[in-house]
């Protein structure tokens, strides 16, 4: 962890490298890099931030992208309604994957059975893993950055990621931290052996942020 002794970076090059080097100024000063803990997380408003070895940093999220997080979490969330599997959360949606990281997917599928007694937690943070993480890329994140929270995610017991480009109106299919397959708009999403019969054609998707043509036009 960033915050011990024996992991803290000489310099603040040494802890930009080690946050994937996201812009600074998505890097929360206060409080001090290393010494962030849960309850700074919990009050630290808006933007929303991730904790990443006790240091603060604001999640990248623009208009277009929690437009195309929310169309994604409403197809699930129809899927869901018909097959009773787990519990989704939006892009505020906290996950504790080990003391000091806190991630903040923009869709996050939780299976029942990862939840104590099979019912949701009542704490503020969820000490889960998602089973299919969502991330939509914003202009402002980094290929080390979103490499860095796959690796946390998949490190953790994560079995399925995706990764949605809209400006490329591509996508990555993470089945490990270093195994994926990139499709494009003729594919789809498939949900697999974490939410079988689920797909999502990238059509669909890119299509549903668009504004629908008048009839007649």
């Amino acid at each position: 962890m960033i915050g011990t002794a024996k992991h803290r970076p000489a310099t603040f090059a040494d802890l930009h490298k080690r946050l994937g080097e996201v812009p600074l100024d998505r890097i929360r000063a206060t409080p001090a890099p290393g010494t962030a803990t849960e309850a700074d997380l919990l009050v630290a408003g808006k933007p929303i931030c991730e904790l990443i070895d006790g240091v603060l940093v604001e999640k990248a999220m623009g208009t277009r992208e929690s437009l195309m997080a929310g169309l994604i979490f409403g197809y699930l969330w129809e899927f869901l309604g018909q097959h009773d599997l787990g519990r989704l959360l939006p892009g505020d949606g906290m996950c504790r994957l080990r003391p000091g990281n806190v991630r903040v997917p923009d869709v996050s599928f939780i299976p029942w059975d990862r939840m104590p007694e099979e019912e949701e937690p009542e704490e503020n943070i969820w000490s889960v893993t998602p089973a299919l993480a969502i991330e939509v890329l914003s202009d402002s994140n980094t290929k080390k950055e979103i490499d860095q929270k796959i690796h946390d995610l998949f490190a953790t017991g994560c079995q399925l990621a995706w990764v949605i480009n809209p400006k490329t109106q591509k996508a990555k299919v993470y089945t490990s931290a270093k195994r994926f397959k990139e499709i494009d708009k003729t594919s789809f999403l498939d949900g697999g052996k974490v939410l079988p019969g689920f797909t999502l054609p990238l059509t669909k998707l890119f299509a549903d942020t668009q504004r629908r043509k008048k009839k007649g036009l």
